[in-house]
């Protein structure tokens, strides 16, 4: 009764409490579903830490290192989930996040945590990486770890793109996945450097190339319906140039154009008769530059890209959607034109994907969320944005 009404009165009580309770359970459930194995760090707090980002499960998957809990920056989507969304507030209280939004108010909720006595974990990239590399991420981070005053200390995730492709949604593949601390660096060295310097120690220790591992040492990760959902990443066919041809269904994807296919592997390489490529870090790699084509292309009054039948909801930070229309989406070399609204392109402050195929759009005045019921590749969308403004998104 005692310890109940201490945990009241205090919530960051409330919040270890039941970490230490979920914490064995969720480390066997992680090794059975995924074949995780996080090794155990016993790092004294309050610290900072930087983490990889590739799967939706990641702050569970780092947390099965560390006895004490951390306070993790998410999305603040999140928070508003319904019942899941409020329940995760009240077990573990993450600090929210609204991507492409100011991050002032996230950073000083940050600080604040860390001086209370309390580790805060954050995935600096902002978002799930979509072909097994591990994307950029905004330069403040640096600053903000050489200012809080706490340790440093960097953590890498390995194996996860292959048990959880974001592409394939909610799919999870069982396979070998570790977790582990790569480096500790102490407010005093970290005072020493410039934030820079911190940047690029974060983004070596950080970095993992998904596919370079798995030639090395190649790991299989099985599953069900191992392609389903591919083209939410790969959209042109490298045959007969075809945009948005490519399904998927089983292990195959095949174009309904000129009826090129592949199977994806258990290892995650592709295997096919005239393939480009036989893996999707570099398939990846030539369908953005082939993005960067047509937008250079463009014609001031004919659209890049267009897709139908998707609604258009306003977002309310940390409080809820509310839906405007439904309807075409066109992107043109100078505006993005959605249901209900006209976005011109220098107006923009933020693009990015929430999940596998939500598109999230940021200007000054509103915020908007894009979503569809047919599988696509919205991050199309993303990817010729910066390539049309010069302007990094995704964060």
């Amino acid at each position: 009764m005692q310890a109940a009404h201490e945990a009241k009165k205090d919530p960051r009580r409330r919040h270890r409490i039941i970490w230490k309770i979920v914490r064995s359970l969720a480390r066997f459930l992680m090794w059975l579903r995924l074949g995780y194995v996080g090794r155990v760090e016993r790092i004294e707090g309050p610290f900072l830490l930087v983490c990889n980002h590739v799967t939706d499960l990641d702050p569970v998957l780092v947390g099965c290192s560390f006895p004490d809990q951390l306070y993790y920056v998410a999305s603040e989507h999140l928070l508003r989930s319904g019942w899941a969304g409020r329940f995760v507030n009240w077990a573990q209280a993450p600090i929210p996040r609204q991507k492409g939004g100011n991050a002032a108010g996230t950073v000083m909720a940050m600080l604040r945590t860390l001086k209370q006595g309390s580790s805060v974990g954050v995935f600096p990239e902002g978002n799930r990486c979509w072909d097994g590399v591990t994307g950029d991420f905004l330069p403040s981070i640096g600053k903000l770890a050489r200012t809080s005053g706490a340790k440093l200390v960097t953590y890498r995730l390995e194996g996860g793109y292959f048990a959880s492709p974001r592409w394939s949604g909610t799919s999870l593949r069982r396979g070998r996945m570790v977790g582990h601390v790569v480096n500790v660096y102490t407010p005093e060295e970290l005072k020493a450097k410039k934030p820079e310097e911190i940047n690029e120690l974060i983004r070596a220790d950080l970095h993992e190339d998904a596919y370079a591992r798995q030639r090395k040492d190649p790991v299989l990760f099985r599953g069900r319906r191992l392609a389903e959902h591919m083209e939410r990443l790969l959209f042109i066919c490298p045959k007969c140039s075809m945009l948005h041809s490519l399904q998927s269904k089983g292990d195959t994807v095949r174009c309904w154009k000129c009826g090129f296919h592949f199977r994806y592997l258990p290892t995650g390489f592709l295997q096919g008769e005239d393939l480009p490529y036989d893996n999707l870090r570099d398939w990846n790699r030539w369908q953005d530059g082939e993005i960067g084509r047509l937008c250079s292309q463009a014609e001031p009054d004919r659209p890049i890209f267009s897709d139908s039948d998707v609604r258009v909801d306003r977002v309310e930070f940390a409080k809820g959607l509310k839906t405007l229309e439904r309807g075409e989406m066109k992107l043109y070399s100078d505006r993005l034109e959605i249901p209900g609204a006209v976005l011109p392109l220098d107006g923009l402050t933020g693009v990015s994907l929430m999940g596998g195929q939500d598109l999230y759009l940021g200007t000054d005045e509103e915020n908007y969320l894009v979503r569809s019921s047919t599988v696509r590749c919205m991050r199309k969308y993303l990817v010729a944005c910066t390539c049309l403004t010069g302007k990094t998104y995704g964060v």
